[in-house]
């Protein structure tokens, strides 16, 4: 069995974005020293209310840099708001930064 956490960057008002990251890199440095599986990146657009995560694949390879052990993966990746092509050749690049620690989920979210 294996255990994850699922991200979702929440923004909250009267912080920065950068606090709301902080506070999620927090997290996920605590998820692996506590022996979680799993980070899981939901990606969202045009709700800043709900989501500072409009570039899943960028803060993968930020998570890839700070952890060791973590595997990191997209809940999902929406697929259709970018050119398919070059998405497959920045999780290939991804996959070489962590050492095969990166899942990609694909789809085509609930927007």
């Amino acid at each position: 069995m294996e255990f994850g956490s699922f991200m979702e960057f929440h923004a909250r008002e009267g912080r920065s974005q950068n606090a709301d990251f902080q506070e999620a890199f927090k997290h996920i440095d605590l998820a692996e020293k506590l022996g979680l599986d799993t980070i899981w990146l939901a990606e969202s657009h045009f709700n800043p209310s709900r989501s500072v995560l409009s570039a899943p694949l960028i803060v993968a390879a930020a998570i890839s840099g700070k952890t060791q052990r973590i595997n990191i993966g997209t809940a999902i990746q929406v697929l259709p708001l970018g050119n398919p092509l070059r998405i497959a050749e920045e999780v290939a690049t991804l996959d070489h930064l962590s050492k095969g620690r990166f899942q990609f989920g694909i789809g085509r979210s609930g927007l």
